[in-house]
């Protein structure tokens, strides 16, 4: 009898389990469509709030984490360095790289990491991820040309920051062989690499 009892406990648990999460799944859907409706109203905070309610009821639920690091993407402002700013920057990052633990080829994951990263002008971060990109889609030109605007973007910084320590403006020549030697150095093999980039678009789309 004890038996009997103690497994019509175990089915009556499992039951509620169950019966508790299909509940939690049908809420999380129920809030990524509230999160996709205050999306395309550009409401990007109220968004964010269905999200990641949609998210914390089933952590499953991809394509909630996919809007939810777009929002956050969506408040950050490229250029401005406040916390508040950098740290949607950062939230939407996170999320992706979420996305890349069950789905490490997921092209809008790798992008989306790639693009921020570039707009903090963290170009060798970006330039890793947009590599992964093109290898997960080998087939998609407008990764290669943004491998190749990293190259050139960081060539332009390399110069700026040797012709400053040199005192000079960017857009003047350099007097000292030294400093020449490293303004070629740094820009030249970036700006190969980002030509490199180029070329290796597919067909058809240069």
């Amino acid at each position: 009898m004890n038996r009997i009892a103690r497994l019509v406990t175990v089915v009556a648990v499992a039951a509620v389990l169950l019966s508790t999460a299909g509940c939690n799944k049908l809420r999380a859907r129920d809030q990524l469509n509230r999160g996709v409706q205050s999306f395309k109203g550009a409401n990007y905070e109220e968004a964010i709030e269905h999200f990641k309610n949609a998210v914390n009821l089933d952590s499953d639920l991809r394509v909630a984490k996919m809007y939810l690091a777009t929002a956050y993407a969506q408040q950050y402002v490229p250029g401005v360095e406040t916390p508040e700013n950098l740290r949607n920057a950062q939230l939407a990052i996170e999320q992706y790289k979420q996305v890349l633990e069950k789905d490490p080829n997921n092209v809008t994951s790798l992008k989306g990491i790639a693009f921020l990263n570039m707009q903090q002008k963290k170009f060798d971060e970006s330039r890793e991820y947009y590599k992964k990109a093109i290898d997960a889609d080998p087939s998609d030109p407008e990764t290669y040309y943004s491998v190749g605007v990293i190259d050139w973007s960081a060539a332009y910084k390399d110069a700026a920051d040797i012709k400053s320590k040199a005192g000079v403006k960017v857009e003047d020549e350099l007097k000292g062989k030294g400093d020449q030697k490293d303004l070629r150095s740094d820009k030249g093999q970036r700006c190969r690499r980002g030509r490199t980039g180029h070329e290796d678009a597919p067909d058809g789309n240069r």
